[in-house]
């Protein structure tokens, strides 16, 4: 699946700032400033037990994979160095503009090109997935949820619809036009590369303000958990 490398966005200054933005303080580092394991927080508790959050996807990664699984073999097939790269992106810009919002994020955030490539590599996953992981995490599409054991099997691998309208009604710190591309999407107006595009139009603003993995109040009801 493209962009199993899920703690790209560590590599963001702007989504280390654990005073200003606390729910963007989400990995650890080591000696070499590299973020490791992502931290996780208690959300809730449960008949006296303490309920860890995760990483959720509010679009299911197997959703977005059905798009960027195609784009990511045929760009390891053509790319073999950085100027392969550019001419990948130029060439697709009417297919999936997207991939320009990506690369274009990645240099203004400054992460490393050994982290978005490697092209030593021949699996399309080892070769690119540092840049498809831009897609696939984009914290716009990240919440921070309990696991889906704790939310009665939610979301699956379906569209996380208790998250979207829990958004939808309190769009506080919520990027407004992701809102709208989301609730699009799950009512089957736009589809996944549209949907993976407006994702990827906010990574400009998200190369100097963080937005995204939203984390909310959740409550218990009938032993199951929900957004609050």
């Amino acid at each position: 699946m493209a962009g199993n490398y899920d703690r790209i966005y560590g590599y963001n200054q702007v989504y280390r700032n654990a005073a200003g933005a606390p729910n963007f303080y989400s990995f650890n580092f080591n000696a070499q400033n590299r973020p490791t394991a992502f931290i996780y927080r208690f959300v809730n508790v449960v008949n006296g037990q303490d309920v860890y959050d995760h990483q959720g996807h509010i679009v299911p990664q197997q959703m977005l994979n059905l798009v960027l699984d195609d784009v990511m073999a045929n760009m390891a097939m053509a790319c073999n160095n950085l100027t392969d790269v550019i001419q990948f992106i130029q060439d697709h810009q009417a297919q999936s503009p997207w991939l320009m919002s990506v690369w274009c994020y990645a240099n203004a955030a400054n992460i490393p090109y050994n982290i978005l490539f490697d092209f030593d590599e021949n699996d399309p996953e080892d070769k690119l997935g540092g840049f498809f992981s831009i897609i696939t995490w984009n914290p716009v599409n990240i919440c921070r949820a309990p696991t889906d054991d704790h939310r009665g099997g939610v979301p699956g691998n379906n569209i996380d619809v208790q998250v979207v309208d829990y958004l939808t009604q309190n769009p506080q710190g919520v990027d407004p036009q992701w809102i709208v591309a989301v609730n699009a999407l799950n009512n089957g107006d736009i589809n996944t590369n549209q949907y993976i595009t407006a994702c990827s139009n906010t990574l400009a603003m998200q190369a100097v303000q963080g937005t995204g993995y939203y984390a909310f109040p959740w409550k218990t009801q009938e032993n199951v958990l929900i957004p609050q």
